[in-house]
């Protein structure tokens, strides 16, 4: 009997691919977990047919214990009588190597002395004096958590508390990622002993607070306030260490091992190697890793051990599940801002024990371009996803002040390291990632930089995301067009919106994706409108829209770029709209004057009647035949075309075009946006036309 495959829209995705030409050697093997009870056995065959490896492992990955020559080879899994059928991939001569440490190897090889997480005594002055500016930002953070002082308990979990959740969550991101971290880092470089003296305080603090209370990462009363504690905790605790006192590094060391041991439940007993999916669980690896660093002699070596082993393997094989080989991060770059940012202290931590980087592996090299394309600073909004809106009065804190950072630094482009400037340049105090802004140089040699698009284009096959300009170096003159069509399906933060699309000029949002998280992630305006088709620049079938939290509703892109300044690209949507027998949707983009044609071709076994969507932060005009959504940046022009006359219709309210469903207002006020709609009457099959001319005025005053 063959494996079961993908069957929730949190499971791995099997790796390496059929024909996979790898980019690791060697390349972790990993597959979809089998129901069922004993171990799975992995055979590794060579290009003449003899069994290299025969082995057996209880988890649904298998990491070979040294380099394979470069070539050919066939990979299988049994379990019981079930296996899933060899495999072939090849292992080419420039493909780079990945062997991490074991855990009793970067054990053995950790200092005694502290400070030993992430820096080490001897190279704290010089990395004060290459990051003089980093430092003075530090300074302004720590004279606001000296003015703001200590948070209290949050006892959101009771009714009558004197907070709620989302406002806990706010307030233990400012309490510790910014003003604690602050005050910590401030004290290891400056030695400033009012910040060191606060760090230590928050610390000792934090530790009156009940682990398996409204602070714990597995509890039910949600993990945020949690999750904040083991980030920021462990840092602290080592950089502090020589102001605490011998019963007070007890107390905090038995505290941090109590949260250590729920990640460590989270991370084993729910499966996190065979259903990665789950985004806050992504963060947990690394806080793990970097709890068994700092606690090493303080608890029993086993414990760290267990811990830091756990975190190597997954750091050394499916990680990161949303992250595609080509940089893509298929959550859409709002929480790729700060999902490329949770793991940075314990990879620098493996860096300066070991010399070993995780960074290597391609997604790490090739995020830049992905942030290139679709973290511009200064745009409005970012699609898709979760927080594609725009964020700074929404999630101040949350979205990563430089996504950049480190990898535009090791691996480029060049225009990622001038956008990465930028970022920087606007920086008057840190709000969140505050632990990887003073960066120690890597030890070993890095892989020769490489890219997988351009200045004027990018696709990530992998996370089913393209981004298309005319002139991505100069953003205020920029056109920019933006899709989704991807083999993640719609679970998780990304929306039931595969062939979607967006339209910038000069960073300005002229279409995009519409509603909001509101007051907090979940409420109804979240779950019925933002997340749900009818809010995408998509369309319904009937009424319906592609299926929320599906594996199944899924897309892919073929891609024809750059041809003679033309791009085409063609989502095949068939999988998320599994009523109809064909649905494709074309985009063509000239990439000198902006100009956007999208086709969809959809054909169905019976009469069906599409409603076809736009949305736009501003009222469209009647323009002749068609439209023109008119901003500071310029004007957008477009029509629709289609069998027949179409029923349009437009306006502000959150309601679906059938009016079956009620308003879903976001309890927390924006900015209007405004809705398009054109219903087409019932056929079985169509063509529907958009054509969009974008003019931007600084184009106009001066050409790209």
């Amino acid at each position: 009997m063959k494996f079961i495959g993908r069957h929730t829209g949190n499971t791995v995705f099997p790796s390496p691919e059929p024909g996979e030409a790898v980019g690791l050697n060697p390349p972790p093997l990993q597959w979809v977990p089998e129901p069922g009870s004993g171990p799975y056995r992995v055979t590794v065959t060579g290009a003449d047919g003899g069994t290299l490896f025969d082995v057996e492992t209880e988890r649904n990955v298998f990491r070979f214990p040294a380099k394979l020559p470069a070539g050919r080879y066939r990979w299988n899994v049994r379990r019981g009588a079930d296996e899933r059928g060899e495999w072939a991939f090849t292992v080419p001569p420039d493909a780079v190597e990945f062997l991490p440490p074991s855990a009793e190897e970067l054990l053995a090889a950790l200092p005694a002395e502290r400070p030993r997480h992430i820096y080490f005594p001897e190279e704290l002055a010089s990395l004060a004096a290459a990051h003089p500016v980093q430092l003075a930002i530090l300074e302004r953070n720590v004279k606001l958590a000296l003015e703001e002082g200590f948070m209290r308990y949050p006892d959101f979990w009771r009714a009558g508390g004197r907070t709620d959740y989302r406002s806990a969550l706010d307030e233990v991101r400012r309490f510790l990622d910014r003003n604690t971290a602050a005050c910590a880092l401030l004290w290891l470089f400056r030695r400033e002993r009012r910040a060191g003296e606060y760090a230590r305080r928050a610390l000792l603090t934090v530790c009156e607070w009940n682990p398996a209370g409204a602070c714990s990462v597995a509890g039910p009363w949600g993990d945020e306030v949690g999750l904040s504690i083991v980030r920021i905790l462990p840092a602290v605790f080592d950089w502090v260490y020589e102001l605490l006192s011998p019963q007070e590094r007890r107390w905090a060391a038995e505290t941090l091992r109590q949260h250590a041991r729920q990640v460590y439940g989270l991370l084993t007993e729910g499966d996190y190697f065979g259903e990665p999916g789950n985004s806050h669980s992504g963060r947990l690896p690394g806080y793990l890793g970097e709890l068994a660093l700092v606690l090493h002699g303080e608890i029993p070596e086993e414990e760290c051990r267990r811990w830091l082993a756990c975190a190597l393997d997954l750091y050394g094989s499916i990680f990161p599940h949303y992250g595609g080989r080509d940089g893509g991060w298929a959550e859409g770059p709002f929480y790729a801002s700060s999902y490329t940012k949770w793991y940075l202290p314990f990879f620098l931590a493996v860096e300066r024990i070991s010399g070993f980087s995780f960074l290597v592996k391609p997604f790490f090299r090739h995020v830049a371009e992905f942030y290139q394309h679709f973290a511009v600073p200064g745009m409005e909004c970012h699609p898709f996803g979760d927080g594609h809106w725009p964020t700074e009065s929404e999630w101040p804190g949350f979205q990563a002040q430089n996504p950049f950072g480190i990898y535009a630094e090791r691996f480029g482009p060049e225009l990622a390291r001038r956008f990465s400037a930028r970022c920087d340049a606007a920086i008057e105090r840190y709000e969140l990632h505050l632990l990887d802004v003073i960066r120690p140089e890597p030890r070993a040699p890095l892989p020769p930089e490489s890219r997988v698009g351009t200045d004027r284009s990018y696709v990530s096959h992998d996370a089913g995301l393209a981004s298309l300009h005319t002139c991505l170096a100069c953003p205020e003159r920029d056109i920019a067009v933006f899709a989704r069509a991807s083999r993640y399906g719609t679970p998780s933060h990304q929306h039931a919106d595969q062939g979607d699309f967006a339209l910038l000029i000069g960073g300005q949002a002229f279409l995009a994706p519409s509603g909001s998280f509101g007051y907090q992630f979940g409420e109804p305006h979240h779950r019925i409108w933002t997340q749900q088709t009818v809010a995408a620049n998509c369309f319904l079938i009937d009424g319906e829209g592609q299926k929320k939290n599906s594996p199944e509703a899924t897309g892919w892109m073929e891609t024809e770029l750059e041809r003679e300044d033309v791009s085409r690209i063609v989502m095949h949507l068939e999988e998320a709209y599994p009523m109809l027998e064909r649905c494709t949707r074309t985009l063509i983009f000239n990439h000198r004057t902006g100009a956007l044609t999208v086709t969809d071709e959809i054909r169905a076994a019976k009469p069906v009647a599409p409603d076809w969507r736009l949305h736009s932060y501003v009222a469209p005009e009647p323009d002749g035949a068609g439209f023109r959504i008119v901003r500071p940046a310029g004007i957008l022009r477009f029509e629709v075309r289609g069998p027949g006359e179409a029923v349009y219709s437009a306006g502000n309210r959150y309601c679906y075009p059938n009016g079956a469903a009620e308003e879903t207002v976001p309890c927390r006020e924006r900015e209007p946006q405004w809705h398009m709609n054109w219903r087409f009457a019932p056929a079985k099959e169509f063509v529907i036309e958009a054509v969009f001319h974008p003019d931007c005025n600084q184009r106009r005053k001066e050409e790209c």
